[in-house]
Formats: structure tokens, sequence, C-alpha cells
């Protein structure tokens, strides 16, 4: 029975590295092993249960797999991504945010609390995340990222604090100092933050 798990989970990892045209030595080197390492895996000879928690996301990048999709291919749960049912507790539903820049998401678990995941967008931000809607406009007061319509100027979150007599965003800076600034509606988006997501070390 176990056996025939880990095939099965070791059969998902190859099918998957072909179909994205991916050598052993590929998925090898992200994962920072040896290419016999990666064979032992689809040949469902290594116990992906005992694997670490880092070489799991590492093997999951490689393979450009989410938390979800690794276990729904392999049934192979991710401890601390993939929620198990337990009698009387009602799943915690995951939801998956684009990272802004990187091509990477975050993954937030939201117990009680239905989120519309559409056009949520997550930016780092002080060893954390900020969550916000693009497209959605804050209202006076409350945070919000500025985005610059064009350029490669990097994102950064901000305080709303209202328009000036010219119908111009004025934004105070989130750092330390503050700084109050003004930004031309042309040249600048304002996405209105949702939620904070902070990581203890």
């Amino acid at each position: 029975m176990v056996e025939g798990i880990r095939q099965r989970a070791g059969g998902a990892i190859a099918r998957r590295r072909r179909e994205l045209g991916l050598t052993l030595a590929d998925v090898a080197r992200e994962m920072n092993v040896s290419d016999g390492y990666v064979w032992k895996l689809e040949k469902g000879l290594v116990n992906l249960e005992n694997v670490s928690y880092q070489r799991l996301l590492a093997l999951m990048k490689a393979l450009r797999w989410t938390p979800e999709e690794f276990t729904q291919a392999t049934g192979v749960a991710v401890p601390g991504l993939t929620t198990e049912e337990m009698p009387g507790v009602p799943p915690v539903p995951l939801l998956k945010v684009p990272l802004k820049g990187s091509g990477e998401y975050l993954v937030l678990g939201l117990p009680g609390l239905e989120v519309d995941p559409r056009d949520l967008r997550a930016l780092t931000h002080r060893g954390g995340f900020v969550v916000y809607r693009e497209g959605e406009e804050p209202e006076p007061g409350e945070l919000a990222v500025a985005e610059p319509r064009e350029g490669d100027a990097p994102l950064s979150p901000v305080r709303f604090l209202g328009l000036n007599s010219r119908r111009s965003y004025v934004v105070e800076t989130l750092g330390c100092p503050t700084e109050r600034r003004t930004l031309e509606k042309g040249d600048w988006l304002l996405h209105r933050v949702v939620g904070e997501v902070r990581v203890w070390g």
C-alpha cells in the first residue's frame, strides 16, 4: 500500500518534469541535490512525507507547482500549507495570491473568512507582505500600494491622505521618518491594501 502511494507520487513528479521539458539535472540543480536523488523521487524510492519542508518547497518551485497542485497530483500533504480535515472542524480555505514581480505566490490560510481572490496581489514589505486589490482605489486614511503607470520604479506601500485641489493623490510614506508626497493621477495608480501578513522570525 505504502509503495503504491510512493509510486503514484513519483510518477506524478516524473510526468510534471517531462511536461515542463526539464531534465533530472535541471530539477536537481534547483533543489540543490544530486540527479540520483531526483531519480529516486520519481521511482517512488523516497518517502515524500519524510522529506524536509525546505526540500519540498524547492521541488514545488522547480516543477512550478502550487502547494495545492502538488498535493492533488501526489497525494502528499504539505506541512503548514495543506490543511487536513478533522472531525467537526471545517477545513481552512487556502488563497493563492501572486507575489508582484517575482512569478511566485503567497499562500494564505484564512479560517472563517471569505475573500474574493480576483485581482489580489501581494508585495514584500518590512519582512512581511501587504495584500492589495489591483484597480481598487483606497479611501482617505487607508493603506495603499503606489504603482507608477510607466517606468521601472518599485511599488511601495503608502497611506492615502486624500486628493489635493488639482485632484492629485496626496500620500504619506511608511518609512521612518514619514514623508508627504504628491502623486499625479496621470503618472500613478493607487491600489487599496486589504491586509498585512507579518512574518515572525
